[in-house]
């Protein structure tokens, strides 16, 4: 345990070294505070975080609790007749006397009632962001070493709670999420530990962790402190930025599906010697969210990869003469929900309206996808029973998971095009009796996922392909009507598999991609 500290605490060394434990501030609200718990001093997750480094590091760390219950990040915010702002605190002051090498921040829910008003211009865009900014900044001017830990997903709220079911702490998450970047802080996820098992861990109110509860929180910041958070993404450095292109790759099971599950016949294995040869004649690098790592892909490498993905960069390779870089992040049965955030599902316009009502529904609930009855696809909720890839298996699709495992770390890259291939999991409620799910939710899924993926890319208006699903025996007509109109309006290039007379009729995955590739690539010249 404690090499497995070493690494996220090597800039703390000289701290250790000097003999004097390295110093953790817990700042929050009545969760860091400890509110409702039994014995505070001993169950309060900084207590309990104290004792998993004590296990880990003997005597190396000391955790305060600076909680104050009912405070938040803005500060011009009233509570009754004080004011709300954790940076008026005394609470705030101590722990800045203290110089803490590590700040751990909980803050945010109890701006809720406030926040909804930048989207509806009674409050300046940003001003929470600012304002949590600041906070940070008042610790980094007391110690400019210190290193900070904040929750950028909180913990959620039960039923009966004021917010429960509300966009307000899903619509922060941006926010939070922006505040992490700009101060170099470490983001935790409190949102998904917590509503695992929601009745086991909150108190009666439904918003306080129990003992239970802190415990979970506490080994979360833990964990978070031992640097298991995925590093930021970097292009190849040994390709120059005007010699490469680079595409986000994203779908499921077609997008995922590698050239070596194509050899059957002696037709599909000279198909695939033939991808092969222009393969070896180009340079494709191939980043795959599962590990997180660059490879340049060969013959012989390149037979688990995605199979449509990579003849599609071998085409822009040749087309360009540049090195393409793919940003892969597919998974078989991956429902369009699993790539949004929750901020997009819950966006609201300027008027204060929810952009994506189905979707708010669906982000809100704080049950997983199989449990969750706002969600129309009883095929993903009930028959698709694992989560893929680096994620533990036994579980449904959780909201966002896609998103936070892979689309989440690309955010700001110099993308330079998107390839998006789904559909087949969110065009139909099950699979016997076919059923298509309503088109006003299709078309609204549709236009989220498009918002989402263009808020990747440094440069936003690159080109955006989204593959028509082919030919088969199911009741898709509605599906590739909606694909095809969204696409139109949102200025993406429809690749009209259907009318090239592509797909299989007894197949959901058609098994020449090289034709798939051709029609996609096509849309570029």
């Amino acid at each position: 345990m404690k090499k497995l500290l070493a690494a996220a605490m090597c800039s703390l060394a000289l701290a250790s070294a000097s003999g004097a434990p390295v110093k953790v501030a817990c700042i929050g609200d009545s969760i860091t505070f400890g509110l409702g718990l039994g014995n505070r001093a001993d169950e309060s997750y900084p207590a309990q975080l104290q004792r998993l480094l004590d296990e880990a590091s003997p005597g190396g760390y000391e955790v305060r609790n600076f909680g104050n219950s009912g405070r938040g990040i803005y500060l011009d915010s009233m509570r009754g007749s004080e004011k709300r702002g954790f940076r008026h605190m005394p609470e705030h002051r101590a722990a800045l006397d203290w110089k803490p090498d590590i700040v751990v921040c909980n803050l945010g829910i109890n701006d809720c009632g406030e926040y909804i008003k930048e989207y509806s211009g009674g409050r300046k865009r940003g001003q929470f962001a600012d304002d949590y900014a600041a906070l940070l900044g008042d610790y980094r001017d007391a110690n400019p070493q210190v290193k900070f830990f904040m929750w950028t997903k909180l913990a959620p709220l039960a039923d009966g709670q004021k917010f429960h079911r509300s966009p307000e702490p899903f619509l922060m998450q941006t926010d939070l999420e922006e505040v992490a970047r700009r101060m170099g802080a470490v983001g935790i996820d409190m949102l998904e530990p917590l509503r695992d098992d929601m009745d086991a861990v909150f108190a009666r109110d439904g918003i306080h962790p129990n003992a239970a509860g802190a415990k979970v929180i506490a080994k979360a910041v833990f964990e978070a402190m031992q640097g298991r958070e995925a590093p930021p993404v970097e292009l190849p450095a040994d390709v120059p930025p005007e010699k490469r292109e680079t595409w986000l790759c994203a779908g499921q099971s077609n997008m995922q599906k590698g050239w070596g599950e194509f050899c059957a016949s002696k037709e599909e294995k000279e198909r695939v010697r033939k991808e092969m040869e222009r393969l070896a004649k180009v340079d494709v690098r191939f980043w795959d969210f599962n590990d997180g790592s660059w490879k340049r892909l060969s013959p012989r490498n390149a037979l688990r990869k995605s199979a449509f993905g990579v003849s599609f960069a071998i085409r822009r390779a040749e087309a360009t003469g540049k090195t393409v870089c793919m940003l892969y992040v597919a998974a078989g049965g991956a429902p369009t929900e699993s790539f949004l955030s929750e901020a997009t599902m819950c966006a609201v316009d300027a008027d204060g309206r929810q952009r994506y009502p189905h979707l708010a529904a669906i982000a809100t609930n704080r049950h997983r996808l199989d449990g969750n009855r706002d969600f129309p696809c009883s095929w993903v909720a009930r028959e698709y029973p694992r989560r893929r890839a680096n994620m533990d298996e036994g579980h449904w699709w959780p909201v966002a998971l896609m998103h936070d495992k892979g689309l989440r770390r690309l955010k700001g890259l110099p993308i330079d095009g998107i390839l998006w291939y789904q559909g087949e999991s969110n065009a139909t409620t099950c699979v016997a009796p076919d059923t298509p799910t309503p088109e006003d939710y299709q078309t609204e899924t549709l236009r989220a996922l498009v918002e989402e993926l263009r808020a990747l890319p440094a440069k936003r208006q690159v080109p955006f392909v989204m593959m028509g699903l082919p030919r088969m025996n199911r009741p898709w007509e509605r599906y590739r009507a909606v694909q095809k109109r969204v696409a139109a309006e949102t200025g993406c290039l429809f690749a009209d598999s259907f009318a090239a007379g592509l797909g299989d009729p007894h197949d959901v995955h058609p098994r020449d991609k090289t034709a798939f590739a051709d029609l996609a690539a096509g849309l570029l010249k």
